[in-house]
């Protein structure tokens, strides 16, 4: 028979009661020495990114935040993507505990695993004006493909009414309340600021901004990036912003805090 690969041969008893040198795979862990564990802590370290960004997808997933990433059309193939990098990573670590597998690069595998921690530890939050995602309303273009939102958010609507209604005299007068966040633009009128969303296609790489000028009186103008609610009157006048575009401006009667919304963008 050939002969065990965990003994090397006969040792003087002295040494070894057993007569046998033990190969040091072969060892009790408690016996396994410092530098072949900290090796194979390493290739576990190198094949987790894959794990953990599975596991960043599930957390969004589960505290409804994957929708501040992707349009709620498409977040199946996130998910789906998520089960394939699960899938890798455990072939991954089955792979690194086999003896003799290389170490990774520590400079791929740093890569890899700093943006995804980074997600894990940091709370999700959405787009807004803090995040400089863009500084200018998108085209109207896109307004006439607008969808109206959930059950009792008209942003959406509201945003559509542009290209259907470009008369002036059809927006005079009309009430509205919207929610949204305070994005301050060059070239607006004084005491005045955004009301604004985000429109997400597929994921946030691919947000274009929209919102209606609002123009306050005397009350203090919300920090910029604050969500609120906007109570008003849209009047006779018209911002036109830098690419010429002209947008209805709302006199704002009544402006408060609120929390960001669970479905925080407009949908095409």
């Amino acid at each position: 028979p050939r002969p065990s690969p965990c003994f090397s041969g006969p040792a003087r008893l002295a040494h070894k009661p057993y007569g046998y040198l033990v190969h040091p795979c072969c060892r009790p862990r408690s016996e396994l020495p410092s530098s072949m564990i900290i090796s194979r802590l390493w290739r576990l370290l190198g094949a987790s990114p894959p794990l953990l960004l599975a596991l960043l997808v599930g957390k969004l997933w589960l505290t409804g935040t994957l929708s501040y990433y992707v349009n709620d059309r498409t977040a199946w193939i996130v998910l789906l993507g998520a089960l394939l990098f699960a899938l890798i990573g455990l072939v991954g670590v089955r792979a690194a505990l086999r003896p003799g597998a290389e170490a990774p690069s520590i400079w791929k595998t740093l890569a890899f695993l700093l943006p995804v921690m980074i997600g894990l530890l940091l709370p999700a939050r959405p787009l807004s004006a803090a995040t400089g995602q863009a500084s200018s309303l998108g085209s109207l273009q896109l307004a006439s493909h607008m969808s109206s939102g959930n059950s009792g958010d008209q942003f959406g609507t509201w945003i559509g009414d542009l290209a259907t209604h470009p008369d002036p005299g059809w927006w005079q007068g009309q009430h509205v309340t919207l929610v949204g966040f305070v994005s301050l633009q060059d070239g607006l009128p004084r005491h005045s600021f955004i009301v604004a969303r985000f429109l997400i296609t597929h994921c946030v790489v691919d947000a274009s901004l929209f919102g209606f000028p609002v123009q306050i009186d005397r009350a203090q103008i919300p920090p910029d990036g604050a969500w609120v609610q906007v109570t008003g009157t849209f009047g006779q006048r018209y911002w036109t912003d830098p690419s010429g575009q002209q947008w209805p401006v709302i006199q704002g009667r009544r402006i408060a805090a609120v929390t960001i919304p669970s479905s925080p963008y407009l949908s095409p």
